[in-house]
């Protein structure tokens, strides 16, 4: 037995050379260790295990709920862009007919406006084709009462044709005149 105890005294002073440890101290290191891993075993393990389980398992509800937020958030995100594509189009729309509007309103106004110029013009030159036809009447008359004066003198006087063209000629000014 000296052999054995010559090589266990041999790796006693590698583990120490090497390790700075008794190989006495680490066999019951290693002993207490193992101690330890039996009692946790027994004792302890399925707690843990079962504790790590329930771990999991909320891990893998909070991760699933993560997943159907994410899709509740890309399904309302790709809902509000389809409203609000909708209501851009609603708004262009709504201008488009605003515009259309406007062009018609501005046609109506063009529109009237040039009926109103049109219906000016006809007044104003019905108004000139009246005071036209009053100024012949009145011109008319005048003439009337410009020969019948001058039948009326010629009578009273019975004058050569020179002094009947002056005659003439000085009415017709002093008509002019007045």
């Amino acid at each position: 037995m000296p052999a054995i105890e010559r090589m266990v005294e041999a790796v006693s002073r590698v583990v120490e050379q090497a390790l700075g440890v008794n190989l006495l101290d680490m066999i019951i290191q290693i002993a207490a260790t193992l101690i330890l891993v039996i009692i946790v075993k027994i004792f302890f393990w399925g707690r843990i295990t079962a504790f790590l389980e329930k771990r999991k398992a909320i891990m893998d509800e909070e991760m699933e709920a993560a997943k159907n937020q994410n899709l509740e958030a890309k399904t309302l995100k790709e809902k509000r862009e389809l409203e609000y594509n909708e209501l851009k189009l609603k708004s262009k729309d709504y201008l488009d007919q605003a515009k259309e509007r406007a062009e018609l309103e501005k046609t109506n106004i063009i529109t009237k406006a040039k009926e109103n110029a049109n219906q000016l013009m006809d007044q104003a030159k019905k108004e000139i084709e009246a005071e036209r036809i009053k100024v012949e009447n009145t011109l008319q008359k005048e003439v009337v009462d410009l020969a019948s004066l001058m039948a009326e003198k010629i009578i009273r006087k019975n004058l050569d044709d020179l002094e009947y063209q002056n005659l003439i000629i000085e009415d017709l000014e002093r008509s002019r005149k007045s």
